[in-house]
């Protein structure tokens, strides 16, 4: 099993087969609907736009098709865009794409592994009420009391302006890192005192406020 955790989130090879089968239940977390005028009901799932992608949840849209509330696992992105695709028979739509720079770390283009799922379900417990914090990796926060531990640079939340960024994706679920450019390069270059802790409530808020001209996830080429 801690095997399978490194495989590619949507692996079908014989072992993952065995282990994930096609008919296996899996929660499909679903928030409370948020008051409203336009409040409309799609469902999700991680990879965003991949077929077959196993961490599905239930979402809730405005009119813009902005999220009225949290994607399930993801505390923090609330108001991100997406793209839903909708039945011509009027059914229930479903995301299937994103421009919002932190959920793109989590569409089918980023390398994901099975290990996602295991620390999607533990948040999601932890949400919904089912289990303590510390079953997942919340961190406490003055300003939003608590969210995903995610790495910063302090350049970014000091500026009054917006800054160049790079955007690092993890591919085990973790929240994506934001860094200033030349932070950025001391951090790849193994110089890890440029990195803080933050929460994903504040990482989100300065991942839209800055603009990232670099998108790249852990483990891929540098010069990518």
């Amino acid at each position: 099993m801690i095997k399978l955790q490194k495989h590619p989130l949507t692996c079908r090879c014989e072992d993952c087969v065995r282990m994930f089968p096609a008919d296996r239940f899996d929660a499909v977390w679903t928030p409370p609907k948020p008051d409203g005028e336009h409040v409309e009901r799609v469902t999700g799932a991680i990879p965003i736009g991949a077929a077959g992608a196993p961490v599905r949840c239930v979402l809730w849209v405005d009119e813009h098709d902005r999220l009225l509330v949290d994607w399930p696992g993801l505390p923090g992105t609330a108001g991100a865009s997406v793209t839903i695709k909708r039945p011509p028979s009027g059914g229930t739509g479903e995301v299937v794409d994103t421009t919002d720079p932190i959920l793109r770390g989590f569409r089918k283009d980023v390398p994901l592994r099975r290990k996602l799922a295991e620390r999607f379900s533990a948040r999601c417990l932890v949400t919904f009420g089912l289990a303590p914090a510390e079953t997942a990796d919340f961190v406490p926060c003055d300003e939003h009391g608590e969210g995903l531990a995610a790495l910063t640079c302090s350049h970014l939340a000091a500026s009054s302006e917006p800054m160049e960024a790079v955007v690092v994706y993890g591919v085990d679920g973790d929240y994506p890192d934001l860094f200033c450019v030349p932070c950025f390069e001391r951090f790849a270059g193994g110089d890890a005192d440029v990195a803080q802790l933050t929460c994903s409530r504040c990482q989100r808020r300065e991942a839209t406020r800055h603009h990232i001209v670099h998108a790249t996830s852990y483990g891929a080429d540098p010069k990518t």
